[in-house]
Order: structure tokens, then sequence, then C-alpha cells
């Protein structure tokens, strides 16, 4: 069933609103737009026209269907895609393939057929049914455009306007900026480019989202309306920036003396929906503080079930997931429509860290510069022996936009999901972390740890099944009792999760019977309940 939400007008008498959405093409503009409405409390049903786009979109938390529009038939089931929809968001261009200017029209004919007048329906379009006119131009003016994809839709609006009638809202997008479309690859190392000084009319993604959004909370519909930016900058000037933004070739211009051009108005915009541009200038898209926020997340120890729910949405979300050795398939599997980069350190990797993590830095960097979503995904805790500092360090030093998301550390996951009471009342007031691979075994740190557990208090050491052999001797040198619990939890929260329990007088031969598997966390000092 649909969701509802209550909505008061000024007559103080309430209506319910259904918030009930399709969304037919979830591509570079439609997926982003659904995972919004669905946060913003929208039931979705969205679209994809191939088979291997429909299983890349089964881990979203909102209805996907099968939907191919073609120009004599619709593929799949239509009836039950806009079954007790509100709004329909029509949201696939014309391909540019020939006979596009009868192809589409006639795309546009086979959804009319099958859907009821009532329906609404928010039709996203293009600027390119304009003409130019080397002048200001508005959603008032007959549109005659020069290109086969504009006329195509010019064709397609009317055949929406006289089926939908005031149920329709025409969108007319400007050319499309943000995430995956830097305008630095647009003309990049082109040659011979006419018009230099015309003004460009663009808008950024985040600006159609939220002129779609504004349609739909305020009911607007049986209105035509531009999406474009409210800065128009020179052409050569915008592209060879974006181009040296990105390190480049900067395409090269003619000069000319006759241009053509038009600039979008979207004053109806901002009138009609009090809609402000978040991208008013699309140079923004340049600078630092318009850039997308990187986030460090701590992915915990391996169970899905266990990520925050702002690290699960921030994955959700991403766009470019850089991950290390231990991030489980479950995890990672959050999001299947992200590029997926390794870039961790295997038990045994010869190859050198500082490269490795200067590596990992400007992954980040170019990730972001270039608008990409980036999630750094670590196990645990980014702070508890992830390296999170450096990489924290450095994006602090380019003034690059990011957030630290915090996990659950393996040591806290293994105590409460084996009843390990790591502090307990005259027992133990205080746990310490630590690593076997950073510890002197010679001995001063190592000793020092001892003496802790001496006095009482419970260690958990990582990374040490390797080193058990050194460890154990050390601790019971300092503490001369073979009884005090050794834990070794393997895996912790997966399925292949295993503990060894003991003490310091067996445990190094236990581990070696059970043939414990890395990655495993000793608590030491405490007893399981």
């Amino acid at each position: 069933m649909y969701q509802d939400s209550i909505t008061k007008h000024k007559s103080d008498i309430y209506i319910v609103m259904n918030k009930h959405v399709s969304i037919l093409g979830l591509g570079w503009l439609g997926l982003p737009l659904a995972l919004k409405l669905k946060k913003r409390g929208y039931s979705i049903n969205g679209s994809a026209a191939s088979l291997d786009k429909l299983k890349s979109l089964s881990e979203y938390s909102f209805l996907t269907s099968r939907i191919k529009i073609e120009s004599d038939k619709i593929t799949g089931d239509w009836e039950s895609f806009i079954d007790e929809t509100s709004t329909l968001i029509i949201n696939f261009p014309p391909k540019r393939i020939d006979d596009i200017e009868t192809i589409h029209p006639l795309q546009i004919a086979q959804i009319i057929k099958q859907t009821p007048t009532s329906t609404k329906v928010i039709f996203v379009s293009s600027t390119s049914v304009y003409q130019n006119t080397n002048e200001l131009i508005n959603e008032n003016v007959v549109c005659v455009s020069e290109k086969a994809s504009g006329r195509a839709l010019i064709k397609a609006e009317q055949l929406l306007k006289d089926h939908f009638g005031s149920n329709l809202t025409i969108l007319r997008l400007a050319g499309l900026i943000g995430p995956k479309r830097h305008p630095g690859r647009f003309l990049a190392n082109k040659r011979q480019l006419k018009n230099p000084n015309v003004p460009v009319n663009l808008i950024h993604q985040k600006d159609a989202m939220g002129l779609i959004e504004a349609i739909l909370e305020q009911n607007c519909f049986g209105e035509v309306i531009n999406g474009c930016a409210d800065i128009h900058p020179k052409r050569k000037e915008f592209y060879e920036n974006a181009a040296i933004k990105l390190d480049m070739p900067a395409p090269v211009f003619e000069t000319t003396t006759k241009e053509s051009f038009k600039i979008v108005d979207n004053s109806k915009s901002k009138s009609l929906l009090n809609y402000t541009y978040q991208f008013s200038n699309p140079e923004w898209i340049f600078t630092k503080e318009h850039l997308p926020e990187i986030n460090i997340i701590g992915a915990g120890p391996g169970n899905k079930n266990l990520l925050t729910l702002k690290a699960f949405e921030a994955i959700e979300k991403a766009e470019i997931i850089l991950y290390d050795n231990l991030i489980s398939d479950e995890i990672l599997d959050v999001n299947t429509q992200a590029k997926r980069i390794y870039v961790g350190r295997k038990y045994g990797d010869s190859e050198d860290q500082e490269t490795r993590q200067n590596n990992i830095n400007l992954l980040m960097k170019n990730h972001c510069e270039l608008g990409d979503k980036v999630v750094r995904l670590k196990s645990g805790d980014p702070y508890i022996y992830g390296r999170a500092a450096e990489e924290a360090r450095f994006l602090k030093k380019h003034k690059l936009p990011f957030t630290v998301v915090p996990g659950i550390s393996a040591a806290m996951a293994a105590a409460n999901i084996c009843n390990i009471p790591i502090t307990e009342r005259n027992q133990s007031n205080a746990m310490l972390i630590c690593t076997a691979h950073t510890a002197d075994y010679s001995f001063e740190q190592l000793n020092g740890i001892a003496h802790m557990l001496k006095a009482g208090n419970t260690i958990s050491i990582y990374m040490g099944l390797k080193n058990l052999h050194r460890i154990v001797p050390k601790l019971l040198e300092v503490c001369k009792d073979d009884t005090i619990p050794v834990n070794a939890v393997s895996s912790v929260s997966r399925k292949q999760q295993a503990i060894v329990t003991g003490n310091l007088g067996n445990i190094e031969e236990k581990v070696a019977k059970a043939n414990v598997q890395m990655p495993v966390v000793f608590i030491i000092g405490a007893t399981p309940i």
C-alpha cells in the first residue's frame, strides 16, 4: 500500500496527500533522486531497462521493475509499475540514434496509451528544445529546436500535454553536471571548437533533484519550468578552467566573430517554487567548499548489522569505495553500484606501507575533486589501528571536506558477542587495547602491558596470533600466574566466528590444536559468562 502524509492548508482543513512515486529510469539522476525521496518518506518504485541493471538495483530498499519503453510496445509489467502511483516521473532522454525525432515520441505514446489521465506526471525534458536567439529565453517562447533530440522532446511534450493536461509538469533541465559528470571531461583535449565567448547553461545534479522534490512537495502541476543555474559563465573560460582542475589538456577554441547562443531564464523556478539554487554558479563545482564530503567509515568487525546507521547510509550513497582487506562481502554488497577499489594489506605483504598510504590519499583527493562521493572503508573503528589519522591529516592539509564515522572495534564486539565482561565491579575497572605488531618484544612496552594485567585490568591484543609465543612468556614472567584467563576470538561477528578459551598456561597449545585462523583478537584477564 502507498504511504500517506498529512498536509495542512490555510483553511485549516487537512487532506491526505499520496506519496507513492514511480520513477521511470534509475540512471544518473533517477537513482540518487529515488534514494533522496525514499529518505523523505516517499514510497518509491523505480525501473531499469536491462536485466543487468535491474539486478544491480536489487540491494536498494525500494521496489524496482524491468520496464523497457519501445516505439511499439512496453516490455515489462507497466500496470503493476504504476499501480497506486500518485506521481510518475518520466526520466529517460532521447537516445543519440538515427530517426530519434520519430522514435522518442512513439515511446512516449506507448506510456500515454497505458497510463490514466488522472496520474500526475513530471516529465524531465531539456532546454535543448529552445532555439538560439542570442538573448534571454523563458518558458513562454514557441520552441523551434535546432537539434533532432530537441525536436523529439518538443513532440513528446505536446503528446503528454494533450493527454495529462493540468496533471503534467514539464521540467526543462539545462546541461547536467555533478558527480561522474565533471565539466572538465566534456571538452578536454578537443580542438577547433566554436563559440568561445557564449554563455553556458548548466544545472547541478543536486538542483535538478531539488526542483523535482519541490514540485512534489508543493503539488505544482500544470506548469512548464526551466531548471538552470543563475550564472552563465563564458564557454571558453569555463571549460578551460574545468580541464585544468582535472589536470587534463584544455580545449582549444577558434576565434569567431559570429556566435550563436541562448541564456536560459530560471526566474520562474525560483518564484513559483520558492527555490534557491545550491549551485547558482556552475563554477562552484570547482571550489573545495562545494566538494562532496569524504566519509572515513568504521565498518566494524564484519557483520553489516553492526554498522551504524550513518555508516550504512554513507555506504549506500557512495560512488567510490576504497576498502581494506578485512571488509566483508556483505558490507560491500550494501552498495553494488559504487566503483570498488581495493587498497588493503594482507598479512605478509611486502609492499611499502608509505607508498600504499600515499596512493590511498591521492585516490581520495582525486575522486573527491571529480565530485564523486567517496567512502574510505576500514574494518573496526577508523582510529583504532585503522590509520585514519594519516588520512585525516592529509585531507585537512589539502582542505578537503571529510568526516570520520565510528565503528565497533573487534575487542568490543568480541566481548559482547561472547559475553566477556571486560570491566566489572570488584574485578576490573579498565581495559587496555594494544597491538602485538607494535610491541617492543625486548620488552619495554610489553612489560608495561603485563604490569597492567597483573594489577587486575583486562587487556585486548590485536594482531597477536603469529606472535603469541613471544607475548605469553612475558606476561607469565611479570604476572607469575598461569591461570589468568585468555580468550582467542576469530572472525568476530561473522559466520565462521570461533572462540578458544584457556589461560596463560595452555592457550598456545589450544590455539595451535584448534587451528585458529586470522583475524584474531585476544581478550586476557576476563572469563566468559
